[in-house]
């Protein structure tokens, strides 16, 4: 998936972030650590918003994107071996 994110919202970037991936939240001034759960928990991001993942996970990331009205763009990778 190639996504696109309107330059100078930094805040709906990061609420996206949080839900599309797993991320680490310290309180305490790093004393307390959680972990939480994204849709993807197996993922690979090799560019800036560009993101492979399994296609067990389109229909939830597709919901994702149009719950935060961004545009996806949708490519099949075949794995050859």
């Amino acid at each position: 998936m190639i996504y696109e994110i309107p330059e100078g919202n930094s805040v709906l970037r990061i609420q996206f972030n949080r839900k599309l991936f797993e991320y680490n939240v310290q309180t305490n001034g790093g004393r307390s650590k959680t972990k939480t759960k994204g849709i993807l928990s197996r993922y690979e991001k090799p560019v800036r918003s560009c993101v492979i993942f399994e296609k067990i996970y389109l229909e939830k990331v597709k919901k994702l994107c149009k719950e935060f009205k961004i545009k996806p763009n949708f490519y099949y990778v075949i794995k050859l071996e």
